[in-house]
């Protein structure tokens, strides 16, 4: 089975885990501010809920906004940040149930755009990809997927590799890539209107088309997104031209 951490079972991964980002940051793909729920049955171990904004000079654990830390019953510690001022509905100390309710998707700490900010640090206190523990105990076909190319530039929400972006029912587990057809408009504008889901570097894709982070940044220099570093909001803006048909080409 799939291990969730969105009550909406949507997740789309806008971070992924690297050597400088020992994490992964995780949207909603409708976009919208789902529940966050515990990815395993644990101990509440810490709770801050009290940060109302962003703060993009914080250092140390302020930087992580409003976050819950878990200590699970596999020995794993799961730690889930910038979440929404005042959602926090677990306390210190008290047991919660894999699946259970914990806050709300924010945008609190250093946080650019709401999103999860998933950690998971092992019985040996390193801090390992959050996808293994998702993926944990999925066959084949229903294994989530990181997609992100080896070879594109990995910065703060740099990528947009989909966890489930085929999502239909709630109640089903069945998650795999989506294919979608190819759709582009030759001429000036790229275009591809069949697509539905949520990564601009899937939609790229879709069509053919080179979905690196750098030809990223040429795409939204040409099409008026300025100081282009990989955000959700930057990556939202291009995909919704891309979409409608005009994203222009470069």
């Amino acid at each position: 089975m799939i291990n969730h951490v969105l009550d909406s079972m949507n997740e789309v991964i806008t971070n992924n885990y690297d050597a400088n980002h020992k994490a992964i940051d995780i949207v909603a793909s409708d976009n919208s501010e789902p529940n966050i729920i515990a990815l395993k049955g644990g101990t509440v171990k810490t709770v801050v809920n009290n940060i109302k904004g962003t703060n993009h000079k914080s250092k140390g654990l302020d930087t992580y906004g409003n976050y819950v830390k878990i200590k699970q019953t596999d020995g794993n510690t799961a730690l889930y940040a910038h979440m929404k001022h005042g959602s926090i509905t677990v306390k210190e100390g008290e047991y919660v149930e894999k699946g259970e309710t914990i806050g709300t998707i924010g945008e609190t700490g250093n946080a650019y755009g709401k999103h999860l900010h998933l950690e998971i640090q092992n019985k040996n206190n390193i801090k390992e990809n959050p996808l293994i523990s998702l993926n944990e105990n999925s066959n084949d076909s229903n294994k989530l997927i990181n997609v992100q190319k080896t070879e594109e530039k990995t910065t703060s929400n740099s990528s947009d590799s989909t966890l489930n972006n085929n999502h239909t029912n709630p109640t089903t587990n069945n998650l795999s890539i989506n294919q979608v057809s190819h759709n582009y408009k030759s001429n000036e504008f790229l275009s591809a209107k069949k697509y539905t889901h949520g990564s601009i570097v899937d939609a790229l894709k879709s069509i053919n088309m080179d979905s690196s982070y750098n030809y990223r940044k040429k795409l939204a220099k040409a099409n008026g997104i300025e100081n282009y570093h990989g955000s959700y909001s930057q990556n939202v803006k291009m995909l919704k031209l891309l979409k409608q048909g005009n994203l222009k080409k470069v």
